[in-house]
């Protein structure tokens, strides 16, 4: 099967200057996503979207393709993922009739996601009858224990706001960890998005890491957990 990785890296970032080339623990952001695709064993091919030199350099010395330089139009702060997505297979068809099987999306900002998940997410989809296969993970902080901020006063979120007191008691809920969209081109083409009808999730289990780096301080935090978690883990037998 044709099983293509996406990783949108555009140039512009207002949190972090040209964050998707900042140095993690020696390497740069963008070759987190890609050394993880290549270790894939069933990811046979990936492409980099960007509009920027720098990253475009970094990614194919990396080991990525890069076929065009995404357009402007594709690359602002109101472009979407899914129009990002449009552009990259509309271009591969085009160009070289090229139509993937299986598409899946990382990004350089979850430095922490493994091929071995990706490989998951990929032979989860191919088994299954879902559209796509999203990277989840048990909610930490519970809506039901959540406010609204309304006329000066906090508002209960839910009606049930008393009744769930307890951890324990809490429906369960899942919430995208942003790392890994493994969906088919069939489902893409017929719905015209990534979020099909049928959901199929990869849920993380507590053990996992999960980072979106927006911040610099999600940067840090990042750094320490690359250089000292191991270690510290170790040191105290959990």
């Amino acid at each position: 099967m044709k099983i293509l990785c996406i990783i949108p890296a555009r140039e512009g970032s207002k949190g972090i200057i040209d964050k998707n080339i900042q140095k993690l623990n020696g390497k740069h952001l963008i070759e987190y996503a890609i050394l993880c695709a290549k270790n894939s064993d069933l990811v046979n091919r990936i492409i980099v979207s960007t509009d920027g030199d720098k990253i475009a350099k970094i990614s194919k010395k990396a080991g990525a393709e890069i076929p065009f330089k995404r357009p402007k139009k594709w690359s602002n702060d109101k472009a979407s993922q899914l129009d990002v997505i449009k552009h990259t297979l509309e271009f591969l068809e085009k160009s070289e009739s090229y139509v993937p099987d299986i598409i899946t999306v990382l990004h350089p900002t979850n430095p922490f996601v493994t091929s071995k998940n990706v490989d998951k997410s990929i032979r989860k989809l191919k088994r299954s009858k879902a559209d796509l296969v999203l990277g989840v993970m048990a909610v930490k902080t519970h809506p039901f224990r959540s406010f609204w901020y309304k006329s000066q006063f906090l508002e209960k979120f839910s009606k049930d706001f008393d009744k769930y007191y307890q951890r324990q008691t809490f429906p369960k809920l899942y919430s995208p960890t942003g790392d890994i969209y493994t969906f088919s081109y069939k489902s893409f083409k017929k719905y015209g998005k990534i979020f099909g009808p049928k959901i199929e999730p990869l849920i993380y289990s507590s053990e996992e890491i999960t980072m979106n780096i927006d911040s610099t301080f999600d940067l840090f935090l990042s750094e320490m957990i690359l250089k000292y978690w191991k270690k510290y883990k170790k040191s105290k037998q959990f």
